[in-house]
């Protein structure tokens, strides 16, 4: 099965239980910091993912990183993965948890793509100023990439807002190739 199906099935499931319990800002809140800790502790991931631990030694070890730390439907979430052997698909399955879930409660992600860091002045002009476009509320992440060599591109949904200068250039070569204007 591919890793978009499982995480959707998984996903859904918590997405629905967690509605269900009237909890899904809690239950986002507790598998951002879930996420968190896979990005941080890598030797997390390489324990789950080994075929020669157990798993119940795997249940263990999640159960001493995340007991106290999560409410026990999540805690519950990631012993279901472990148990039937779903653990690689639990990043994927989180994230896409924290999407659905900010999906249903009408917020919006938006990426938001800078050559350099950008102030958080300017990031919350550009949240300030999609907020007011969408008439919802958006998250924004920022990712740094020198290719666009300056400007911003800003990628909410399906939409694509780029006014980076590598754009602007590629514009301007179009147009002085059409007008004949470069030999």
């Amino acid at each position: 099965m591919s890793t978009e199906i499982v995480a959707d099935k998984y996903s859904s499931a918590m997405l629905e239980l967690a509605q269900e319990q009237g909890n899904l800002v809690d239950v986002e809140t507790d598998l951002l910091y879930v996420d968190s800790v896979f990005k941080e502790q890598e030797e997390l991931t390489q324990f789950l993912n080994n075929p020669i631990i157990t798993t119940e030694a795997k249940i263990s070890l999640v159960g001493k990183i995340f007991s106290g730390a999560v409410q026990k439907t999540v805690l519950n979430f990631l012993y279901v993965m472990i148990k039937r052997g779903r653990y690689r698909f639990m990043e994927a399955a989180i994230r896409s948890f924290i999407k659905k879930s900010r999906e249903a409660r009408g917020i919006l992600e938006a990426t938001v793509t800078v050559a350099e860091p950008i102030s958080d002045a300017l990031l919350e002009q550009v949240s300030s100023k999609l907020q007011t476009m969408t008439g919802k509320e958006v998250i924004l992440s920022v990712r740094q990439e020198p290719a666009i060599m300056g400007g911003i591109v800003i990628q909410l949904g399906d939409k694509r807002i780029d006014g980076s200068v590598a754009r602007r250039l590629e514009d301007l070569e179009k147009s002085l190739l059409r007008t004949d204007s470069i030999r």
